[in-house]
């Protein structure tokens, strides 16, 4: 789901480039920072623009990510690893912050990711996460499984892959099993548009991410039958155009002690 970097751009760049500076508002972030699960950049070019950072580490598994988000700059403040976030190569106490956006509910142990982040960051430190909501309020995501379960009620189980954490109770939950303090949760709402059906659909179709290795596992008459219910839940009787859809995130941070 995760090795065609300029596809996953062309899917979920948009609402990721939309999310990052709101989440590092929400965060504050200062110091030497790392980026757990940094994809292709959009988190990391987005904490790069806050004066009080000093070093950026960009942290992902897959090398086709990493190689991406290096080509897109030459701050000297930079440097992309390859690693797991439930293992992170780093010792105790490496950094001032410790961020990890939309990536907690794709790892196996999400417990263990977040006391890992914990572990590698200072006293007083911040750690912090951001994950979809899983609730209709989020169009963005939501549209597409909407459709898919009209279609098949018994198929699509995962709602988009958002998972348990898509509620704030179950991020502020897991941060307060990772001994973390002063624990606050924010809902982040932002409208992400498109030039049209084609703009939000083709790239849905390029099999990246969980949206897209569903797509890509449908029949072709599977996939028609999706993309016009899809196109009907959208546009109705109306002609094809600009669009806008909602989208939902929670954020999560709180203090090592």
């Amino acid at each position: 789901m995760f090795e065609v970097a300029e596809a996953y751009e062309r899917q979920r760049g948009r609402s990721s480039k939309l999310l990052a500076p709101l989440f590092v508002d929400f965060v504050g972030v200062r110091g030497e920072v790392l980026d757990v699960g940094c994809g292709t950049g959009a988190l990391t070019f987005a904490i790069a623009k806050i004066p009080a950072v000093s070093k950026i580490v960009g942290l992902d598994l897959s090398h086709a990510f990493l190689a991406y988000a290096r080509s897109k700059t030459d701050d000297p403040r930079f440097r992309f690893e390859q690693g797991d976030a439930q293992k992170l190569p780093f010792p105790d106490d490496a950094f001032d912050c410790c961020l990890a956006l939309l990536v907690v509910g794709f790892v196996p142990d999400a417990p263990k990711a977040a006391r890992e982040m914990r572990r590698v960051t200072r006293p007083r430190g911040i750690v912090a996460t951001a994950w979809w909501d899983n609730s209709v309020g989020n169009e963005l995501n939501q549209s597409l499984w909407n459709a898919a379960s009209s279609l098949d009620p018994k198929g699509p189980q995962i709602s988009s892959g958002l998972g348990f954490y898509g509620t704030a109770d179950a991020l502020s939950s897991l941060w307060s099993s990772a001994r973390l303090t002063n624990v606050e949760v924010k809902n982040i709402i932002f409208p992400c548009g498109f030039d049209s059906f084609n703009d939000y659909w083709q790239p849905l179709t390029e099999g990246q991410g969980p949206d897209g290795n569903y797509i890509r596992g449908l029949s072709e008459d599977q996939r028609t039958a999706l993309r016009e219910r899809l196109r009907q839940n959208l546009f109705g009787n109306r002609a094809d155009g600009p669009f806008v859809l909602q989208a939902k995130a929670w954020a999560v941070r709180g203090v090592v002690p």
